[in-house]
């Protein structure tokens, strides 16, 4: 069973960014952990090793302990690798002096010790310009696919907008041309009648191919199909499907 942690992960990794701010230069866990027993709140007791130390939790997927650096840990790593190139470059007299005769009147050990050194620097910054450039490119690439499903979803929304358009003038120019009765009874199909719903009948109507539910026409004609020998009916709407399309223009 995994140890009860003394100390939370937002806890520990909120003390690293609060320190951070303060220090410039490279972390160190034990003037991390002094600073934050005199600072910070709830951590008057905190050590050293409560932001080294990995974490020991089970992995959801196979059952088994496993081990893990804490978020803080992480933080202090990239934290860390990060100033450690800045340093390096802003103490280095041959890219930094603003003289070069200062790098020039040093001993020659220290002359050369700083050129292997800059060296490894640009080693450094060419590996993470290689690291951003990926990630660039990665990130180009996804934003590339997001755009063409922004587009694509664009489109069809503009495609449904039109189609919702024309049912609404459609429906407006229908409820215009038909009595009471037959607005009912369509109504009625669609799982709707007064004071209450068929959920079931509204949802499978609601379910139906896009196609089927926009094409105003279809469903006017297999209804009025259904009901050309309706008495009450017969005369209003006779032919209703193309009075409906001829009074329309879309």
């Amino acid at each position: 069973m995994a140890k009860t942690q003394k100390y939370s992960e937002d806890q520990l990794l909120e003390a690293v960014i609060k320190f951070s701010e303060i220090e410039k230069k490279k972390i160190k866990a034990t003037e991390l952990a002094d600073w934050c027993r005199r600072n910070i709140e709830g951590l008057e007791e905190v050590r050293d090793y409560h932001f080294t130390r990995s974490i020991k939790e089970k992995d959801e997927k196979t059952g088994k302990m496993i081990e893990r650096p804490k978020l803080c840990t992480l933080k202090i790593e990239e934290i860390n690798k990060s100033r450690s190139l800045t340093v390096s470059i802003n103490t280095n007299l041959l890219l930094r002096a603003s003289n070069i005769d200062a790098f020039m009147e040093q001993p020659e050990a220290a002359k050369r010790k700083m050129i292997v050194e800059t060296r490894e620097t640009v080693d450094k910054l060419l590996a993470r310009n290689g690291n951003i450039t990926r990630d660039n490119e990665a990130l180009r690439a996804e934003n590339k696919s997001m755009k063409s499903d922004i587009l694509i979803m664009t489109d069809k929304i503009d495609a449904l907008k039109k189609a919702q358009d024309k049912l609404i003038k459609q429906v407006s120019y229908l409820m215009k041309v038909t009595d009471e009765t037959t607005r009912k009874e369509m109504l009625a199909q669609m799982g709707i009648e007064d004071e209450s719903a068929d959920l079931n009948t509204y949802s499978e109507s609601l379910q139906q191919e896009l196609s089927e539910v926009m094409d105003i026409n279809k469903s006017l004609r297999k209804y009025l199909s259904e009901t050309d020998n309706m008495p009450t009916t017969k005369e209003k709407t006779n032919n209703i499907t193309d009075v409906i399309m001829k009074g329309i223009q879309i």
